[in-house]
């Protein structure tokens, strides 16, 4: 049950590296690439890359900008959680993108090192560049999203938990990173226990020699400490937990059986979100990449197979494979952020694939040749596609600079909008939820979250206002009584 030798290529047993300084096993090659990672993320465009609108929802509630936007019931807090010692402080986008690098940075250097004594720490670093140079994990390095986070949190907890089942870390030790590894994850989103943590929660309860009490209490210690900031959410901000499981029922997409394989293949080179509507394939030259990708990591999988890493490879596998089956069967439309742990764990399993083909096949300076083919065009045509995105999200979120166009119209609070991404950088309220009509929607949202209900407000004409008009325009309700709202009367009449 011990990982600890692939073909001629030993790990240290015990769980005890050597610690030659720049040995084949030594942490530098970690500590390298994660700088390297760094750098990649502090370059001026994806600094000044605008917030999205996901990542305003996530930070509203930790912030030094007063706003009443709400964040979708079914989301946790953890992302925002992981912003706040600077969105509580500042309202500077450099500080906050810069911030999120280095956490990133280090995130990925720790949960990496979390399968230090599996595997060659070399072998380690590969698998950690291949991560780090492609574009989503790039691009998601710098932002608020909790996708990148359970990835993190997913890649430590396989790693961790093999050390667990193994004896090749103190229980006082790696009981207490499980826990944390599983509090990361659930507090992203609580539905990630059963994306993310499903496997491994199945193999410890199925699994003769791997069904340790003491794990389990460590998993579900995390997961209760996770699902206890979700409940207090729901009870200071949304009348309470029955309340807030009802909301997060109503929130789309509706639970059922979906086919996204296509889209989510297909939207790998972004953009970084796009439904059935999308019918654009970006990039499509960079397909013979991907699946170089796949079959270097299946190569992975049958050279650890072979191997005394058996387990960990089963195991990584599988759970590459079912966080893609849920979010491509589940979920109705491509985003490749979601696919994060996926790609992560697959990263791990490339390496292992390279690192057969160049020290235990007959075609090594061959296959060293091709690995290096394949490691440099990743890197230069993962960067291209960041780049591209990166300009796609700039000129598509424009929310700031329509919030400072309404505002000289003279919109203020008290005001209510449909998009809560511009209503943030004004103060006015919004709901959560984008299903029915606009109609619907505001109607809903002024009966049950102001005081004088849908007869108190106006709706605010906006069309061609806006320089470049926005698509939609946005939708903005006033106070009957406004200034703006008699003004339209009056022009009207």
């Amino acid at each position: 049950m011990h990982d600890l030798k692939v073909g001629r290529l030993r790990a240290p047993a015990g769980g005890k590296p050597a610690r030659r300084w720049l040995s084949r096993d030594s942490i530098f090659w970690l500590v390298l690439v994660a700088v390297l990672f760094l750098g990649a993320e502090l370059t001026p465009w994806l600094l000044r890359m605008p917030l999205g609108a996901d990542e305003i929802t996530y930070i509203a509630r930790t912030s030094a900008r007063v706003s009443p936007v709400s964040l979708p019931p079914v989301h946790g807090q953890g992302a925002g959680l992981l912003a706040a010692p600077v969105t509580l402080l500042t309202t500077s986008l450099t500080a906050l993108r810069v911030w999120m690098s280095v956490l990133s940075a280090i995130g990925m250097f720790l949960a990496v090192l979390c399968w230090r004594g599996l595997r060659p720490m070399w072998v380690l670093a590969l698998g950690e560049l291949i991560l780090a140079s492609l574009a989503i994990t790039q691009n998601s390095g710098v932002q608020v999203y909790p996708d990148w986070w359970g990835a993190l949190g997913t890649l430590a907890l396989l790693g961790l938990f093999l050390h667990a089942v193994n004896g090749t870390m103190r229980d006082r030790l790696v009981l207490p990173l499980i826990a944390l590894a599983s509090l990361l994850i659930a507090v992203m989103r609580p539905q990630n226990v059963v994306f993310l943590m499903g496997p491994v929660i199945v193999a410890v309860l199925i699994v003769r020699q791997w069904r340790k009490i003491k794990i389990m209490i460590a998993m579900a210690a995390g997961i209760a400490l996770g699902a206890l900031e979700w409940v207090l959410g729901a009870y200071l901000w949304f009348g309470g937990l029955t309340e807030r499981i009802h909301l997060a029922g109503q929130e789309p997409p509706k639970l059922g059986v979906y086919n996204a394989v296509g889209l989510q293949l297909r939207y790998l080179n972004g953009p970084w979100y796009c439904d059935s509507n999308c019918h654009s394939w970006a990039l499509p030259v960079e397909t013979p990449w991907w699946i170089a990708f796949l079959a270097i990591a299946v190569l992975g999988v049958w050279a650890g197979w072979r191997s005394s890493m058996k387990s960990s490879t089963v195991l990584a596998a599988v759970t590459a494979a079912w966080v893609f089956l849920l979010y491509a069967f589940l979920v109705p439309f491509g985003a490749p952020r979601y696919l994060l742990p996926t790609l992560a764990l697959m990263a791990i399993l490339a390496a292992d694939g390279i690192a057969w083909a160049v020290t235990e096949s007959r075609w090594r300076q061959e296959a060293a040749i091709l690995a290096i083919l394949f490691l440099v065009v990743g890197i230069v045509s993962q960067r291209a596609i960041l780049q591209r995105q990166a300009d796609y999200q700039y000129d598509s979120r424009q929310f700031q600079a329509q919030a400072v166009q309404l505002e000289k119209m003279g919109v203020h609070p008290p005001c209510v909008m449909l998009n809560p991404s511009i209503a943030w950088y004004i103060g006015c309220s919004a709901p959560w939820t984008t299903s029915g009509s606009n109609a619907e929607i505001m109607h809903q949202f002024l009966v049950q979250h102001t005081a004088t209900g849908p007869g108190g407000w106006k709706l605010f004409q906006l069309d061609g206002k806006l320089h470049p008009p926005a698509n939609p325009p946005p939708v903005v309700y006033l106070p009957a009584d406004s200034p703006l709202i008699k003004a339209q009367a009056s022009a009207g009449s």
